[in-house]
């Protein structure tokens, strides 16, 4: 008799011991595994970076990165997820420098959208980017200006 209680003992401190360690990969955020620098590549180093929020709840679902290779000129912008992490949802990033045409990168996707390249030179650039929730509303990022759908940063 005591051996079969032990061994119920034993089978329900695993049970409980998976229990636990389902627990704990349920509910962890799953990170997003890109960095700016990585997407962009080398020589990119960042200047600015503006967060998306949901604007119901607050909740940060994401960043939009400018970058800048000071050897190149080139600048590059990508709006990594920090919401909805491998699930693929509408996120878009654009770059638009003075005199040049704008480069956009939009779509359904599982971590971020871009890197999107364009010469900045000496001028000034408007960038940006945003993010769909799985309920189709669009959050844009939070210095985004309505006239000119973004952030003006000058080099």
């Amino acid at each position: 008799m005591q051996r079969v209680v032990g061994r119920i003992g034993v089978a329900a401190a695993g049970a409980a011991v998976l229990v636990a360690v389902a627990g704990t990969g349920a509910g962890a955020a799953v990170v997003n595994p890109y960095t700016p620098e990585a997407l962009c590549g080398l020589g990119f180093t960042a200047v600015d970076q503006d967060p998306i929020h949901d604007a119901a709840t607050g909740a940060r679902l994401g960043t939009v990165h400018l970058l800048r290779n000071p050897l190149t000129g080139y600048g590059c912008t990508v709006t990594l997820k920090s919401a909805y992490v491998g699930t693929l949802t509408g996120t878009r990033v654009y770059l638009a420098p003075e005199w040049t045409p704008v480069g956009l990168d939009e779509g359904s996707r599982r971590y971020a959208a871009g890197p999107v390249h364009r010469h900045l030179g000496a001028g000034c650039a408007i960038w940006g980017g945003s993010m769909t929730d799985p309920a189709g509303v669009v959050h844009h990022h939070d210095r985004a200006n309505p006239a000119i759908g973004g952030a003006v940063t000058c080099f």
